[in-house]
């Protein structure tokens, strides 16, 4: 049973490294629905998960294989975001020059509208917030969070567990 008296402690923050995972997520989460926020009060029902899918559709068509791999994203998260683009008539399927059987998409004329509106009065804002948010001790998140993300491409977590695990050290 909870003491209503004392004072909560944040577990996942105590776990350290441990639960390093799960506090990217909480902040993930965090930031995501002030943005959701912030573009819902400018009249933007766009979700920010699709965000990153409009602006890599800025340039031309894209194929969901070549989505995924610009946002370095699985192909079933790439899928759910078209889908929802697609009735909400933000993209459109196109013809793809090189293989027919591959569906490739691009901005529709709402969705180029939309994309202007997000730069104009949504980016700026969260860029600005996020800086904030980073200014002092941690100027160097974006920095740390690049190398994190490349480490973890070149060699993935499980892989580098498997090897601590094959070599004994798992204390």
């Amino acid at each position: 049973m909870e003491n209503g008296n004392a004072k909560a402690t944040d577990l996942i923050a105590e776990l350290g490294f441990l639960c390093l995972g799960s506090r990217f997520r909480r902040l993930g989460e965090r930031l995501q629905a002030g943005v959701s926020e912030l573009a819902g009060l400018e009249g933007i029902t766009l979700q920010p998960a699709q965000f990153p899918i409009i602006v890599a559709l800025e340039h031309g068509p894209l194929t969901v294989g070549a989505l995924a791999r610009r946002l370095d994203l699985s192909q079933p998260g790439i899928t759910r975001g078209i889908g929802k683009l697609l009735v909400e008539g933000l993209i459109e399927q196109v013809e793809n020059d090189g293989d027919q059987r591959l569906r490739a998409f691009t901005l529709s004329d709402a969705g180029r509208a939309l994309l202007a509106r997000v730069q104009e009065r949504v980016f700026p804002l969260v860029q600005r917030a996020v800086a904030d948010l980073c200014e002092g001790p941690a100027d160097d998140l974006l920095g740390h969070l690049t190398r994190l993300d490349h480490a973890l491409a070149m060699t993935p977590f499980e892989q580098r567990l498997r090897a601590m695990l094959s070599e004994g050290s798992g204390s």
